[in-house]
């Protein structure tokens, strides 16, 4: 692990040895052990040498730049942050805790080690933006988040679920691959609730008491509801004709994926968690909790969801999911099958075809500097599930992809723009590719882009 984390550019920092345990005062979490590294000058700083060099780095209401931007958190005595919400170290604190627990969650439950399953840790920026920024973000070529500070009376965006939201994300690109657009951008959205809630209940911490609800700990007031998505007053809660075809953002779609799945775990109707009524009339639904409906969304995220799939096309991956792990007569089917029609979805939409070709994701323009360390992943899941090969043309001087894991890493040694092609191919024959400009700039100590 400690070979994977150096490959990616994690120098000066030590690995080797039990890593020291480190007390944080959380301002979301409360009083938390974390794990954490030594840097070269003797420094504790917030790397988890246990969870691939998951890391920290305070950017001090910087913007965000992207992989390369400033270093790890750092502290000489290994007790970190005062638990108020304004103090940037324990920012930290709880956006470290969050990570780690999410990438908990993952291994304990479904087998994966990270984001991309290979072992390496995401880096995540606190403090992003101005005083009044007011934002998650993940970044994809980077695997890296972006989270705002507090501001206004609102606590900084690193709660669990909001961090294990976004890191969600990376896992949704890594797999199905699911649109940003119509209702599959509203199934991408939903999965990064449905899995961010399941580590805020696998985390269970006394002071963030695990629940159904979306950020509630950033504002005072959650940003979505999985009981009944219109609470918030803008989502959607049934499953209508033409939804997902007009201007309706992500989130609010998703609301519909998001009761089906409280419903597959929780139930319908009335509990200690909400009130959660069925769609059309459709019978009560009794769910089967947490950890098989989990394990169901992600076996259909990871085996038979497409980046065009629809809400009838979840609806078919999740039964198939749940035939897999369950036995095609079981409960579990049968209630899958209840918990769609509740938000309205019978089977009755027709599925879109799936494509052939990997899909590659768009790389937007780059902007990097000689001499500054790259690391930018592509990203093309293949809707047959087979292995995808990547090559490049046009790539700046000083910069290597591997073809089997698509990650484009190395120190630009010329400056220029350079027209680049990217590709990816499955084993089929099937391909796809993107063009994409890439400045490289002189020798800067930083750079924004």
């Amino acid at each position: 692990m400690a070979a994977a984390v150096a490959a990616l550019g994690m120098t000066g920092v030590a690995q080797a040895g039990t890593p020291p345990t480190g007390l944080g005062h959380g301002y979301h979490n409360g009083d938390v052990q974390i794990s954490a590294s030594r840097n070269a000058n003797g420094d504790f700083v917030l790397v988890d040498p246990e969870r691939g060099g998951l890391q920290v780095r305070n950017v001090a209401n910087d913007y965000y730049q992207g992989w390369g931007q400033g270093s790890p958190s750092s502290d000489a005595d290994n007790v970190w942050g005062n638990g108020s919400k304004d103090d940037r170290q324990t920012t930290d604190v709880d956006a470290y805790f969050a990570a780690a627990r999410t990438w908990d969650y993952f291994l304990k439950q479904h087998g994966r080690h990270g984001i991309h399953d290979d072992g390496v840790g995401p880096r995540l920026f606190t403090d992003v933006g101005p005083p009044g920024e007011f934002f998650a973000q993940y970044d994809p070529e980077c695997g890296c988040m972006a989270l705002g500070p507090a501001a206004g009376g609102n606590a900084a965006w690193n709660t669990t679920d909001v961090v294990a939201h976004e890191m969600t994300h990376g896992i949704t690109g890594m797999t199905a691959g699911l649109d940003l657009n119509g209702e599959a951008g509203g199934l991408n959205e939903s999965t990064s609730d449905i899995f961010g809630t399941l580590v805020e209940f696998s985390a269970d911490n006394g002071k963030d008491r695990p629940d159904y609800t979306i950020g509630e700990g950033v504002s005072g007031r959650p940003l979505r509801y999985m009981d009944d998505p219109t609470k918030d007053g803008v989502s959607k809660g049934c499953w209508t004709p033409g939804v997902g075809g007009g201007e309706e953002p992500n989130h609010q779609i998703g609301g519909i994926s998001n009761k089906f799945f409280y419903q597959l775990a929780v139930g319908s109707g009335k509990s200690q968690w909400g009130d959660s009524p069925t769609c059309g009339g459709a019978p009560a639904v009794t769910g089967i909790g947490n950890d098989k409906a989990g394990r169901i969304w992600y076996r259909a995220l990871t085996r038979y969801l497409v980046p065009n799939s629809n809400f009838s096309g979840a609806r078919a991956a999740s039964l198939r999911a749940a035939a897999d792990l369950y036995g095609a007569d079981s409960t579990e089917v049968k209630t899958v099958a209840a918990a769609w029609l509740a938000v309205g979805v019978d089977g009755s939409d027709p599925v879109p075809p799936a494509p052939q070709a990997p899909s590659l994701k768009w790389v937007n323009y780059q902007r990097s500097a000689v001499g500054a360390e790259i690391m930018v992943r592509l990203r093309a899941p293949d809707p047959q599930r087979q292995r995808v090969t990547f090559t490049a043309t046009g790539l700046p001087p000083g910069l290597t992809l591997n073809p089997a894991t698509g990650v484009v890493t190395g120190i630009p040694t010329q400056q220029g723009k350079f027209e680049v092609t990217f590709a990816a191919a499955d084993s089929d024959g099937n391909a796809s590719n993107r063009q994409m400009s890439w400045e490289v700039g002189p020798p800067v100590r930083s750079f924004r882009s």
